[in-house]
């Protein structure tokens, strides 16, 4: 059906390829034909004008690595060899290219483009054409982005450590002592769901007479006691281990698949490694002891449950040992 509002003189004061040349000449969007040898046949203003040209005739029978750094060239090229090969289109080519004759201080723009085999009237492929348009800016907005997300990742990370970390020690804090034995809770609940008998287990444990050690050497060795005895606990545990301190002279260890008697095995370790090498105050050796207790996962029902048990096994035995300390001081008075 004929469109009665068209013009049908149109085309005859105005051809075809006038309006063609009007929109090269007009487009912001950058396009530009070759031939089969990579020969710039024709462009648009703003193209050449990108390329650091005055006019799209200034551009015609040059080829890409005239325009660009030649690595950036030859990928590029092979990239259209192949679409002209294979008669097959590429949409959204982005590309950061190095503009040779750019008035731009920078003369880097990112670009992305769209190629097309070129055909002619008998179905051959006769070159290729491309429509481009200059996406640095958003690429910049975008790496500013990426490097935000990136400073947040890291400020989160930091802001997680100083919530879970002793600063004095650099073991895990309190806090987090907690939210891992309730994880461990959860974890080991569905594994025991599934029929496997396996758990963990955790230790309490606090300096002995950490308080008349700081009245005799002072504040500042408390601190270097404390954190030998951190240096111990790690060195004596496993990987798969996590270590706390959760009190001023208190620190605790959470072994997974570790039964009761593999937490002991591991007090006695620690306790051989303290007495191996004792800590060194002003040039003075001096051996740390400490008490433990000790809870592994049965039927708890919270990280609460847990710690007040292997804290009443912890007041247990610095009961005996005091009691023991008494009656070992008494037999040398007695003796005297």
């Amino acid at each position: 059906m004929k469109n009665e509002n068209s013009d049908p003189d149109f085309f005859r004061t105005l051809s075809k390829e006038q309006l063609f040349s009007v929109f090269l000449n007009q487009v912001d969007l950058y396009v530009y034909f070759k031939d089969l040898n990579g020969k710039y046949v024709l462009c648009s203003g703003s193209f050449s004008r990108l390329m650091g040209f005055p006019s799209p005739s200034s551009i015609v029978g040059k080829e890409l690595s005239d325009l660009v750094s030649p690595a950036q060239a030859e990928k590029i090229c092979q990239e259209e060899q192949r679409i002209m090969r294979q008669r097959t289109p590429v949409i959204g080519l982005e590309e950061h290219v190095e503009l040779l004759h750019s008035k731009s201080q920078s003369g880097d723009v990112w670009i992305s483009t769209s190629l097309y085999p070129l055909i002619d009237n008998n179905g051959d492929v006769c070159g290729i054409w491309g429509i481009s348009q200059d996406i640095t800016s958003a690429k910049n907005t975008e790496q500013k982005l990426v490097q935000k997300n990136k400073q947040c990742d890291e400020l989160n990370t930091k802001i997680h450590q100083l919530s879970t970390t002793d600063d004095l020690t650099g073991l895990f804090n309190r806090r987090y002592f907690e939210v891992i034995i309730d994880r461990n809770m959860r974890l080991f609940s569905r594994v025991r769901g599934r029929g496997y008998s396996t758990g963990f287990s955790i230790i309490l444990m606090d300096i002995d007479g950490f308080t008349d050690f700081c009245a005799k050497y002072g504040p500042q060795n408390g601190d270097l006691a404390l954190i030998y005895i951190a240096d111990t606990l790690r060195g004596c545990s496993r990987s798969s281990d996590d270590v706390f301190r959760v009190g001023n002279d208190e620190f605790a260890v959470i072994l997974s698949d570790t039964n009761y008697e593999g937490a002991q095995t591991l007090s006695g370790r620690i306790c051989e490694k303290l007495r191996k090498d004792p800590l060194i105050v002003n040039s003075e050796q001096v051996t740390l002891s400490l008490s433990f207790g000790y809870s592994s996962f049965e039927d708890q029902l919270d990280a609460s449950e847990m710690i007040i048990q292997a804290d009443q096994s912890l007041f247990e035995a610095k009961k005996k040992r005091k009691s023991k300390t008494s009656k070992t001081t008494k037999k040398s008075s007695s003796d005297k």
